[in-house]
């Protein structure tokens, strides 16, 4: 009996001190790696107290920002279901290139099929774009126009607040203004000398489950950590 008490508290402690370990801690492990996925809605406030915001979408030629205006009756899971495209995932690029050196990572739509946002400099560096690459294609893309760094920043309310820098622009970051002379709602890459003065985005992550539209990027790909 003492053996098998004794057997019974090793098995306890390598649980306790490997939450990888099969059957042990299975909850724990979720959490690890939904805290490494950066996946759901981006957005920022306009008025915080009018609840009003503004969400990337990337289901454009020229990605841009759409306006809404939460309630109590439509809140952001809302938004997320009424038109699923808005949720964005972000990626890892191949290991050999040379967005993965720069440690920058790739976005697309979820949904979508091989809509990789990328930054151009035609006619104005900051113009954001859309490729239909692959997914290989679009990590060894030009100019590394397609990497960007995830600066995470905070926490609000739950929410995991970022400031996104481009790899082929380093000091430009997804600004909360759109162009003055493309488009005023474009998604547009601003200059900022200092990360803390750069616009910051806040993810929601949706409760609901979106299905994944590309079918050709690695599973471990899917993981921004």
């Amino acid at each position: 009996m003492k053996n098998k008490k004794y057997v019974y508290f090793l098995f306890a402690m390598a649980c306790s001190l490997t939450p990888l370990l099969s059957g042990c801690n299975n909850d724990d492990d979720k959490i690890t790696v939904e805290s490494k996925t950066i996946e759901g809605l981006l957005y920022y406030y306009t008025n915080e107290s009018a609840k009003q915001i503004r969400v990337i979408d990337l289901n454009v030629n020229s990605p841009f920002r759409r306006s809404y205006t939460l309630s109590d009756d439509y809140t952001l899971e809302n938004v997320a279901q009424d038109r699923d495209y808005l949720v964005i995932k972000v990626y890892r690029p191949a290991t050999t290139s040379a967005i993965a050196a720069a440690k920058g990572k790739l976005i697309k739509s979820k949904v979508l099929e091989n809509n990789w946002l990328l930054v151009g400099n035609t006619p104005f560096v900051g113009l954001t774009d859309i490729t239909e690459e692959s997914w290989s294609e679009t990590s060894n893309y030009s100019n590394n126009a397609t990497g960007l760094i995830f600066h995470k920043i905070e926490v609000i309310n739950g929410e995991e607040v970022y400031a996104i820098e481009s790899v082929a622009y380093p000091g430009r970051y997804f600004s909360h203004q759109g162009h003055p002379i493309q488009g005023a709602n474009l998604l547009f890459l601003e200059s900022y000398p200092e990360l803390k003065d750069a616009p910051k985005f806040r993810l929601y992550k949706p409760k609901a489950n979106f299905l994944e539209g590309a079918t050709d990027v690695p599973v471990d790909a899917g993981f921004a950590g």
